[in-house]
C-alpha cells in the first residue's frame, strides 16, 4: 500500500510540473510572437524607416517586453528581409533596392498568374464568395483610412489566390517573400496614397474576371496589377 501510494504521489508531481510547462511554454511563444507583430507593425506605420538603425534596448523599452521575445522577434525579421542585426551597431532597418523588388516581383509575377490561369478553370462559388467578402473588408478600412489594416487584407486576398490552388510548394515560396511584399506596399503608400483604392479596384476586376471564367482577362489584370505596384515602388 505505501509503495502504490508512493508511485502515485510521483506521477501526481510529474502531471503538475507537465502541466506547469504546457501552461508556460505558449505565454513564451506568444510573447515571441507578440513582439514581431509590433515590430513589424512599427515598420508598417514608417515609425521605423529604411536606413535607419534602432538598438534592441530601445525597442524593449518601447514596447514594454524583456529582451529576450525582442531578439527572437528581430531574428525572424531578419530572415524576411527586413532588418539586418549588426552586433555593434544595432538593428539596421534594410533599404530597398532596385534589383530586390526587381526579383521579387518576377517571383511574384511568376506564381500569381500561373496560380490565377489554373483557378480561373476550377473555382468554386464559396471561394468567389470569400475573395468578395476580403474585397469588403479592405474597402471598409480604405473608407476608415486604416491604411495598415487595408494592407494586411490585400495581402490576405493574393494569400487565399495562392491557398485556393492547394499547390503546397508554390504556398511556401509565396509566403517566403510575403513581408517583403507588405513592407513594400507601406512604402508604395508614402508615394501614392491613392493607390490603396486603385489596387481596390484592381483587386475587383479579377475576381470579375475569374467569376466569369475569362482567363485571358484574368491573367491580363493581374499582370497589370502588379506591374503597376511594381512601378509605382521603383519611379524616383
Amino acid at each position: 500500500m505505501f509503495i502504490f501510494i508512493y508511485h502515485y504521489d510521483v506521477v501526481l508531481i510529474l502531471f503538475k510540473r507537465i502541466d506547469k510547462m504546457s501552461i508556460h511554454q505558449p505565454k513564451r511563444q506568444f510573447l515571441k510572437d507578440r513582439a514581431y507583430e509590433m515590430i513589424k507593425k512599427l515598420l508598417m506605420n514608417g515609425e521605423l524607416s529604411p536606413g535607419e538603425f534602432v538598438k534592441e534596448g530601445d525597442l524593449s523599452e518601447q514596447l514594454e517586453m524583456s529582451r529576450t521575445p525582442i531578439r527572437s522577434a528581430l531574428q525572424r525579421l531578419e530572415h524576411d528581409g527586413l532588418v539586418r542585426i549588426h552586433p555593434k551597431q544595432g538593428i539596421y532597418i534594410c533599404d530597398i533596392s532596385v534589383k530586390q523588388v526587381n526579383e521579387v516581383y518576377e517571383i511574384r509575377i511568376a506564381l500569381e498568374t500561373f496560380a490565377l490561369r489554373k483557378l480561373s478553370h476550377s473555382i468554386e462559388k464559396p471561394q468567389l464568395e470569400e475573395l468578395y467578402d476580403i474585397l469588403n473588408k479592405q474597402y471598409e478600412y480604405i473608407k476608415n483610412e486604416d491604411s495598415y489594416s487595408a494592407l494586411e487584407y490585400d495581402m490576405r486576398f493574393h494569400l487565399r489566390i495562392m491557398e485556393f490552388n492547394k499547390n503546397e510548394q508554390m504556398l511556401e515560396m509565396f509566403k517566403s517573400i510575403r513581408e517583403k511584399l507588405k513592407f513594400y506596399g507601406k512604402e508604395v503608400l508614402k508615394k501614392k496614397i491613392d493607390r490603396l483604392k486603385q489596387t481596390y479596384d484592381e483587386h475587383v476586376l479579377i475576381v470579375e474576371a475569374l467569376e466569369k471564367g475569362n482567363t485571358e482577362e484574368v491573367v491580363r489584370n493581374i499582370e497589370e496589377h502588379l506591374q503597376y505596384g511594381r512601378k509605382t515602388l521603383l519611379d524616383p
